[in-house]
């Protein structure tokens, strides 16, 4: 029999593991692909591919939030202390192996679904490792590179139904969406960055200016969110849903990030459009549903 203590461990290392993949991020890329594959017309056929993919996008950005972390570790002693790696939780070299465990996994995985998805795993996956060891360090560019993939969630949930015509609006709103958030996560993790040298785009332009830049990508999404239905691409439902649960609630954001550029009000602000992205989803799914 296990002692008491034993098990107590074995939970308190899976936990960490789970921590370490970000879980949250996990599901709503996994949401992603299959909202990407009903949205392009294979509804939820064929299912097997559909579920495949989306377990291969969430094994993939497991293995990329991993690898963040690895490469990230010196700037979250003082950002994010409390994470796997920095507290003690997660040995380095236990999480660079786990990081490429889930690539190898992630790429075999996505050979079920077909060659151009097999293709797009290769792509991001190289994407993912360029960013966690160089991309990061090019302010803008950087926060561009997760926002593409972001996107590109999307149009993976159309490459396993053959086509990406229903991923593609979407798959922009992602990538704006995505950017923005991006870009205050850096005025968040000023500090750290600042400590080994990273020269995020907060650091190189300033709080202010990072807000300018991020203020921006959200205005984009607010301006262009009823244009889906203006084609009736969406149904009325789509404009309802985006316009009080997205809409409204980054124009907040927008006011907030201007009257209180901090790197607290920052990270607020981060996870508040982290748990909006959800209403955007649901926005999407029922504008399509009952269109």
């Amino acid at each position: 029999m296990f002692h008491k203590s034993y098990l107590v461990g074995i939970a308190m290392s899976l936990y960490a593991y789970v921590r370490l993949i970000r879980p949250l991020n996990g599901l709503i890329a996994f949401i992603s692909v299959i909202l990407g594959a009903f949205l392009s017309g294979g509804g939820i056929n064929p299912a097997d591919k559909i579920i495949i993919a989306s377990v291969t996008v969430l094994i993939l950005l497991s293995a990329g939030n991993a690898l963040n972390d690895y490469c990230d570790v010196e700037s979250d002693r003082i950002n994010k202390p409390s994470r796997p790696i920095p507290s003690g939780h997660i040995g380095k070299c236990s999480a660079l192996t786990f990081s490429i465990l889930l690539f190898i996994i992630g790429i075999g995985l996505s050979l079920l679904v077909n060659w151009m998805a097999f293709l797009i795993a290769l792509i991001v996956s190289l994407l993912l490792l360029l960013y966690a060891t160089s991309l990061r360090k090019l302010p803008l560019l950087a926060n561009s590179t997760i926002g593409l993939l972001t996107g590109l969630t999307f149009i993976y949930g159309g490459i396993a139904v053959g086509t990406i015509t229903g991923a593609i609006v979407p798959a922009v709103f992602a990538f704006l969406f995505t950017a923005a958030r991006e870009v205050i996560k850096d005025i968040q993790d000023v500090k750290g960055d600042q400590a080994i040298g990273m020269p995020s785009l907060a650091i190189t332009w300033g709080n202010k200016r990072a807000v300018y830049v991020s203020l921006v990508f959200l205005a984009l999404v607010i301006v262009i969110s009823p244009i889906p239905y203006i084609i009736s691409f969406y149904s009325l439902y789509y404009l309802i849903c985006v316009a009080l649960g997205v809409d409204t609630v980054l124009i907040y954001c927008m006011l907030s990030l201007l009257r209180y550029p901090s790197e607290h009000n920052a990270a607020r602000i981060a996870n508040i459009m982290k748990f909006d992205i959800f209403a955007g989803l649901g926005a999407i799914y029922l504008g399509k549903l009952w269109l």
